[in-house]
């Protein structure tokens, strides 16, 4: 039985050794192959562009959200204006109906 173990332990090293060497080959064959840089350029170049119009769709946008949160917080202002002239026109109106109204008692009493 040990026999056997230790030929099947030497049997997982062989292919361990030979899984390791596979790929290592393969890819060294495959970085110095010209054509495979070039390819890996131009994929690399196809994402940089790729990135770069989808930042810039981004940017404007982006652009696009500020000037539109920008036209609502103007407008959001200029009713915050419009609401306190009327506040005090209301104030204004309130008051004088008053002292119209105190007027007409003080008349009222004195005729």
């Amino acid at each position: 039985m040990s026999d056997d173990e230790e030929y099947s332990s030497e049997e997982e090293e062989e292919v361990v050794e030979t899984h390791n060497e596979k790929p290592a080959a393969k890819s060294e064959g495959d970085a110095g192959d010209p054509e495979f840089i070039k390819r890996q350029d131009q994929k690399r170049s196809d994402l940089d562009d790729q990135l770069k119009e989808y930042i810039n769709e981004w940017r404007k946008q982006r652009a696009k959200e500020e000037d539109e949160l920008k036209k609502l917080k103007e407008k959001q202002a200029k009713r915050k204006v419009t609401r306190a002239e009327e506040e005090q026109r209301m104030a204004q109106r309130k008051k004088e109906e008053e002292e119209r109204r105190v007027r007409e008692v003080e008349e009222k009493k004195t005729t």
